[in-house]
């Protein structure tokens, strides 16, 4: 037998899984280039429209298999049907057939190759990882184009205790193998954001993304442990190593019972304060896994997937039916929805993109929205239509400054006067609030909260522009840490600022989600957390073991701290001798 190895990935799902493995080679397809004569283009147009229209119909059918379920994979399946069903994907392809003669797998192959890039050009992380719904969109309209098949429905029910390692999955492969006794997952690329990580999360089963050489090593029916806690596979482990991966697997198992038992209770200190956990979400399907995992609001609903993939951004109906949609299903609870937060990357729009040089910089959410004011009155008009059927707050994304924000509360005047004007109902009083992630927004913060009804720190990007730090870039992610005293002292900032002019303030960024930065968070006055349902649980139960006038005593101190290893060692000893969180616990925090 072959001896043991350590791989290390990234902790994507929690959790840790012992069991055999299922090798599942899911790599690009190849397909044949040529140019076709004059005569064959129609022949080669009609392959195209089929191969397209196969697709529509497998989604559906797949995703009809899973009505009701409330996994986030739904969602991921319904924005791939709207990629396939906007025309413009038809026709840029159907344009390189006539114009270029190019047959039509070498034609959507171009196609997809250039959207690709456009996703290679934004500059949030998290839509970066989105170009793989290009890629799996791409890659099933090419399988149905040379007659392979396209899904794993066929494969015959896997054994208890089945891990499946792959190259990647796309929403299609985890969602049929989620109706599989699957036990974890294991994928050569992917990042926390990514489908795999996405989908074992909702399923609740540890995964290990970005396990480089996996593939070259493993073997059908070895034995492996897959901890999703500190991001490690053991291939063909010891009886040791299996010995001590069982041990982990019933802590977690454990700790995991107690955790849900908080999730109705609310999110209150032992000394009375107060704190609303609420959930990020891209589309209204993910209501379900918030709400189930005891989040109490919508603190980020993500209004990006109603643009991306689209010939034309959606109109003020497509924007009204959708928050309906989203009101019916929350049940009366708060929802802060960001407008817009794409931009100068075109994702949308003319086929032909414009790309800016950097695009983080550039004309991008609030001020793409300013320069284009139909898009920016159609998602308006929607909002303020819709907030008639829910308790609704909307949040303008990287505000700079006071000029910007006065100029889009001016610009929602004018939508309110134009609704009035034609009769129609709409909420006159809707809040509108701001993210905070601009360094400029942070300096006159105090400006910015007279105006304004909230604020929301978008720590995500603020940390980014305030420490000139690409976190996706491997070579200094290294600096990305949410407790450098320059962020505690910049959190301080805007929370000082809201709490003079009497307006609340919540954290939706990545930072969170996280237990190990919840006393900073309370010590602040932050009166609420969002994040991915998968979360809410811990983070209940770390406010409820927690005393606020403590926390306070606790950042006066890490205030004095001059790197952030004094702070995050201050801050995890606190959390050791405060509360019941173990190491193992913490440590999902640092993936």
């Amino acid at each position: 037998m072959s001896r043991a190895r350590i791989f290390r990935g990234i902790g994507a799902s929690p959790g840790v899984a012992l069991g055999r493995v299922f090798i599942l080679d899911r790599r690009s397809v190849r397909v044949r280039r040529y140019h076709v004569r004059p005569d064959q283009i129609d022949y080669e147009i009609d392959r195209l429209q089929t191969a397209i229209n196969k697709s529509v119909e497998q989604l559906e059918s797949i995703r009809g298999n899973f009505v009701g379920d409330g996994h986030d994979h739904q969602s991921i399946l319904e924005a791939h049907g709207m990629m396939l069903r906007d025309h413009a994907l038809f026709a840029e392809a159907t344009d390189l057939i006539r114009n270029d003669l190019l047959n039509a797998e070498w034609a959507i192959r171009r196609v997809i190759s250039r959207l690709r890039a456009l996703f290679d050009k934004v500059s949030d992380s998290y839509f970066k990882e989105r170009r793989g719904d290009i890629d799996f969109v791409g890659d099933r309209i090419l399988r149905n184009l040379v007659g392979q098949v396209a899904d794993i429905a066929d494969i015959d029910m896997l054994d208890d205790g089945t891990v499946v390692v792959a190259h990647d999955l796309s929403p299609v492969d985890a969602a049929l193998l989620s109706r599989q006794r699957v036990t974890a997952f294991v994928t050569e690329i992917g990042g926390k954001t990514s489908h795999t990580s996405i989908v074992a999360r909702s399923l609740e089963v540890p995964a290990v993304v970005g396990v480089k050489g996996i593939l070259d090593s493993a073997g059908s029916g070895d034995g492996i442990v897959v901890d999703g806690l500190d991001g490690t596979v053991m291939l063909r482990p010891s009886r040791a190593q299996l010995d001590r991966g069982r041990i982990r697997s019933d802590l977690y198992h454990q700790a995991s019972l107690e955790m849900l038992e908080a999730k109705a209770l609310p999110a209150r200190t032992l000394d009375g304060y107060d704190v609303t956990v609420a959930g990020n979400i891209e589309l209204p399907t993910e209501i379900t896994n918030v709400l189930n995992r005891g989040g109490e609001a919508i603190g980020l609903y993500r209004t990006e997937f109603l643009f991306l993939g689209r010939s034309i951004p959606p109109g003020e109906e497509d924007h009204y039916r959708t928050y309906c949609h989203l009101f019916d299903e929350v049940g009366g609870r708060q929802v802060t929805v960001r407008t817009l937060d794409l931009g100068g990357e075109k994702i949308f729009g003319p086929m032909v993109a414009e790309l800016e040089p950097n695009p983080a910089l550039g004309l991008r959410a609030i001020r793409y929205c300013l320069r284009n004011p139909e898009v920016f009155e159609a998602q308006i008009s929607g909002l303020l239509r819709a907030a008639v059927h829910g308790n609704l707050r909307i949040m303008l994304p990287m505000i700079s400054c006071i000029t910007e924000f006065r100029q889009a509360l001016a610009f929602i005047d004018e939508v309110k006067e134009k609704l009035q004007r034609d009769g129609r109902e709409f909420d006159h009083d809707v809040p509108v609030g701001i993210m905070i992630e601009v360094p400029s927004a942070v300096m006159t913060a105090d400006i910015l909260a007279r105006e304004a009804a909230f604020f929301s720190i978008g720590t995500n990007d603020l940390l980014q522009y305030l420490l000139a730090i690409d976190r996706t870039n491997e070579r200094v992610n290294y600096l990305y840490n949410p407790l450098q005293p320059a962020v505690l002292r910049t959190l301080r900032m805007i929370t000082e600022a809201a709490a003079n002019a009497k307006i609340p303030v919540s954290v939706c960024g990545e930072m969170a989600g996280q237990v190990t930065h919840v006393p900073i968070f309370l010590a602040l006055g932050i009166q609420q957390l969002s994040m991915n349902a998968g979360s809410i649980p811990r983070l209940k139960r770390m406010v409820r073991e927690l005393r606020r006038d403590e926390c306070q005593a606790l950042l006066l101190d890490a205030l004095q701290c001059e790197t952030f290893t004094e702070v995050g060692d201050m801050v995890r000893q606190f959390v050791h001798a405060k509360t019941s969180f173990t190491s193992s616990m913490l440590r999902q925090d640092s993936q």
